[in-house]
């Protein structure tokens, strides 16, 4: 069996209008938001705290469907075979390389050929770059698939053990991936309590802006590879209001965010 990996529904429909065929996996998981389990957490108890942070944001969700779809995922990669093959395709923003580093942490020791497609690209708004990368999709060592794995647990372990892994430039070896876990260590709270893009959306409202969707295109237009979703961006205001930072009144035409 091929199966083909994405990063989300989009994409999937993508390689479908491109011809493709073969099973296929979309990864419903964001591991920008919500608790972060250690690196040591056996699977079942892992599965089980991300569908409860999962219902918290998304409280139409509950754990009781949450948790099976998760299990599903995590059980489809784990489960691949040596007749099997599997080609996940990423693009190489954070959010993307975040979540590639965890299904490559659960696939770590897989006798399956992995294959790897990362490109600086939307794919749900190309399908024609499917057809053209299909066929010389680079093949991930083991040692790669290693490498992945432990960025994925410096980046479950916390800043400091995150910022020992990319002093030691091994991760250079894929530099989206270490660009990636930068930026991600930047989220992390830091003195006042605030990660890079919490500081960001102020300065953003600082700056003039206050209708929710140009605080949302203004903080993509100030990342080098946009990662960040309307929700997310919504989740993020909110919580910066229950912080006491922003102050949020409603009007005929939405949302509007102030500085307290």
């Amino acid at each position: 069996m091929e199966l083909n990996i994405f990063n989300g529904d989009c994409a999937c429909d993508a390689w479908h209008k491109s011809g493709g065929t073969s099973p296929t996996l979309v990864w419903r998981e964001s591991y920008l938001e919500g608790r972060i389990p250690g690196p040591d957490t056996p699977l079942d108890e892992f599965e089980r705290i991300r569908a409860e942070e999962l219902h918290k944001l998304m409280p139409e969700l509950s754990v009781e469907r949450l948790l099976p779809a998760l299990r599903s995922m995590d059980r489809t990669v784990a489960g691949l075979s040596a007749d099997d093959s599997a080609i996940l395709w990423f693009d190489v923003c954070m959010y993307d390389q975040v979540m590639l580093s965890r299904i490559l942490f659960v696939m770590n020791g897989t006798p399956a050929a992995v294959h790897l497609v990362c490109e600086d690209v939307a794919w749900g708004d190309s399908p024609g770059l499917f057809a053209k990368k299909r066929n010389g999709a680079p093949r991930l060592t083991p040692d790669d698939i290693a490498l992945y794995a432990s960025a994925w647990e410096a980046a479950a372990g916390g800043p400091e053990t995150l910022g020992r892994l990319l002093a030691e430039r091994k991760v250079e070896r894929f530099p989206f991936l270490a660009k990636a876990l930068r930026r991600y260590r930047e989220d992390f709270p830091g003195a006042d309590g605030l990660g890079r893009s919490e500081r960001q959306l102020l300065e953003i409202i600082r700056s003039g802006k206050h209708a929710g969707p140009e605080i949302f295109r203004a903080f993509g237009e100030r990342e080098e590879h946009p990662f960040m979703g309307d929700t997310m961006c919504w989740r993020l205001l909110e919580k910066l209001a229950e912080k006491g930072f922003v102050a949020i009144q409603s009007d005929g035409e939405g949302k509007r965010y102030r500085l307290r």
